[in-house]
């Protein structure tokens, strides 16, 4: 792509058909792809041919020139070795040309946009990058092999369902935390010494502002200390009802006027809202996986809410080739940074859903809490911190992190091999310190294999 204006761009509706099929018969061996870099309105194509040489960029208006693009994909490939058409991987403005597609058996592979930008110095040593160019550099990788198939199919209803109260769960968690943090920052002004009695998030805290929606309101109500005791899920202690109403009582936050009492009654009735919106998708995924006979195998180790994250935003471990393949998906596999003397720490690379680490990472907190994790829990924390030098606290988030890693590794192999899920294989028995080994060996005969690895990530 080293010719004058290589990138201008050509209408897909002035093409001329024999000089497409001339072309075709010249270089379209095994390997010829067509690239398309997708927005709203447009697409922009880029034809690689199995030689290494390119077309000018097509340009084709989204979605009404899809089926002119189709035409010519079906004439490419009536004449190219192994014709198929490259995507990247974001948005969702393709999804209509990839339907189109697999509705005329193309292949469509799928191209990392990460991978597209990285090769943009690479590909023409200029390091700009526009969509006639991303289209030729996703030609390019396509024929070096670095997609994957990516045919449209469509889901089954359950887990369109399924699908459904994901999105639902993932957006009404954002609008409980939004809430929650408004309603923080005016109890912190107006009523600060409630937090000490009861939790932020509790239904009993939501209730006393949704009711009253300011302390003065509330010491006026007779019956408070009868609301207060009936409102949780438990009946609360009679000393810490008292704790409450004596903190209202006391309280050194700002008075509030009758406005600032009605923003705050909205705010816990919104909080509260969410919450309970939440909770009725949480039910309802859990009677659609108790449906389901692969998820519902596992539902009560793993919990019914992270499944239904995990088969939605990254799919079923079994279509992966292996474990580590199914924890890059989810962007749990580690990287790391070193150049010469400076080493770097192991992280995660977090290019998976952030979605589904999330949940995951819930089950994590429930599963360490388990008796089959206190052992190596505890020397995660002791070995990491002598070694690194590091906090306590620190150590606990990389063993959570671990944790999520082996939850995730342990799911792909009852998966695969179609077993029951067991906590006590998650977590490899763990080894004696150095210096016993190294005593050991010392005064036996017998061949070792060497020292087991050290417990972590």
């Amino acid at each position: 792509m080293v010719n004058k204006r290589a990138y201008k761009r050509v209408s897909v509706n002035d093409i001329d058909r024999n000089q497409l099929l001339e072309a075709a018969l010249t270089g379209g061996k095994t390997g010829t792809v067509l690239g398309l870099d997708i927005a709203k309105n447009e697409i922009v194509g880029c034809v690689r041919w199995g030689t290494g040489q390119f077309e000018r960029p097509w340009k084709i208006v989204n979605p009404k020139g899809i089926l002119t693009l189709i035409e010519l994909c079906q004439l490419l490939k009536s004449k190219c070795d192994g014709f198929s058409v490259a995507l990247e991987s974001t948005g969702t403005y393709g999804d209509a040309a990839r339907y189109a597609l697999s509705q005329a058996t193309i292949s469509v592979q799928r191209i990392s946009g990460k991978a597209v930008s990285d090769y943009k110095e690479i590909f023409d040593k200029v390091p700009s990058q526009h969509d006639g160019k991303d289209a030729a550099m996703i030609a390019e990788l396509a024929a070096f092999g670095k997609g994957t198939l990516w045919p449209y199919t469509a889901l089954s209803e359950i887990q369109q369902r399924i699908n459904h109260q994901v999105r639902r769960i993932g957006a009404l968690r954002t609008q409980q935390t939004q809430w929650t943090g408004r309603l923080e920052a005016l109890v912190a002004k107006h009523w600060p010494e409630l937090t000490s009695e009861l939790k932020l998030g509790s239904v009993t805290l939501l209730k006393l502002f949704e009711t009253y929606g300011s302390p003065a309101r509330a010491l006026a109500d007779p019956r408070l200390a009868l609301n207060l005791a009936m409102w949780g899920r438990s009946p609360m202690t009679q000393e810490k009802v008292s704790g409450v109403i004596e903190s209202a009582k006391t309280t050194m936050g700002l008075p509030m006027g009758e406005p600032d009492a009605d923003w705050v009654k909205e705010v816990a009735c919104e909080t509260l809202k969410a919450l309970r919106e939440v909770r009725t998708c949480d039910r309802k995924l859990r009677e659609l996986i108790a449906n389901d006979d692969v998820m519902a195998r596992y539902s009560d180790a793993a919990g019914a809410s992270t499944l239904a994250v995990i088969w939605s935003k990254i799919g079923d471990p079994i279509e992966y080739s292996s474990s580590g393949a199914f924890v890059k998906a989810i962007g749990l596999n580690l990287k790391e940074i070193s150049s010469g003397k400076r080493k770097g720490e192991l992280g995660i690379s977090k290019r998976g859903p952030a979605q589904a680490r999330r949940w995951i990472y819930y089950w994590a907190m429930r599963a360490v809490q388990r008796p089959e994790f206190a052992k190596w829990y505890e020397e995660f924390i002791r070995v990491g911190s002598v070694r690194s030098k590091s906090t306590g606290e620190h150590r606990k988030m990389k063993a959570l992190i671990a944790l999520m890693r082996k939850l995730c590794k342990s799911l792909w192999h009852v998966r695969k091999h179609e077993k029951e899920f067991d906590y006590t294989k998650v977590i490899e028995s763990i080894p004696e310190p150095s210096s016993k080994r190294r005593r050991k060996r010392k005064g036996s005969n017998k061949q070792t294999l060497g020292p087991a690895p050290n417990p972590g990530i």
